[in-house]
């Protein structure tokens, strides 16, 4: 989930909607890029293994697996969050620089129904990006199993950042309040999390 810059202005308002549509293209552009490159080197690999039947080519292709599912759920995901806030109108802005974000939210500017949709979004994102992998990819290789087995710990590890932030908001009414309370101990665990759930995807999957 982003947070707001002071220069958030409404989808669609006023100012100049050609720079946002270069900027939207560029960052479009990069998440594709970092999904077909994740994947490629995986593919190599996954081809290697099919292949050969060697050790070391099987191990290389668990490995590559793990970034590739990583990438496709994180993007998916946020890419999820975008959706979500422009199903419910939310004000937001296109980031300056590629990175990360889909888009920076403004929370200045936008209700606690439009929160949750935009939150809402990204967990949604997550399933999706679950799913098409599980139709995309047959499970019959261990590095196969790995690459959805990753985007699970993926979903997990964001679910875990995400889903206490949107209960104590119900609370409270605060989302902002309740983002800066994400600390390096909440990033800890949610990695751990993240982790034990893509091991034991991957158990469940591969053997």
């Amino acid at each position: 989930m982003d947070q707001d810059r002071p220069d958030s202005a409404a989808p669609g308002a006023p100012g100049t909607p050609g720079n946002d549509a270069d900027r939207r293209l560029m960052l479009v552009l990069a998440h594709l890029l970092a999904i077909v490159a994740t994947f490629a080197l995986w593919a190599a690999a996954d081809a290697w293994q099919s292949a050969t039947g060697i050790a070391a080519a099987s191990v290389l292709s668990v490995l590559a697996a793990i970034p590739a599912g990583v990438v496709f759920a994180t993007l998916v995901h946020e890419w999820g969050h975008f959706a979500g806030a422009r199903v419910s109108g939310a004000r937001y802005t296109v980031p300056r620089k590629v990175g990360l974000y889909a888009f920076d939210y403004d929370f200045s500017a936008n209700s606690i129904p439009q929160f949750f949709s935009m939150s809402w979004g990204g967990q949604i994102g997550g399933a999706v990006a679950i799913a098409l992998l599980w139709a995309a990819l047959p499970q019959d290789t261990a590095g196969r199993c790995m690459v959805l087995a990753s985007a699970i710990g993926a979903f997990f590890f964001a679910g875990m950042i995400e889903w206490p932030v949107l209960m104590r908001t119900r609370s409270s009414g605060n989302p902002l309040a309740e983002l800066s309370r994400i600390d390096r101990d909440t990033l800890y665990r949610s990695g751990r999390t993240g982790f034990g759930a893509m091991l034991v995807a991957w158990l469940i999957l591969a053997f």
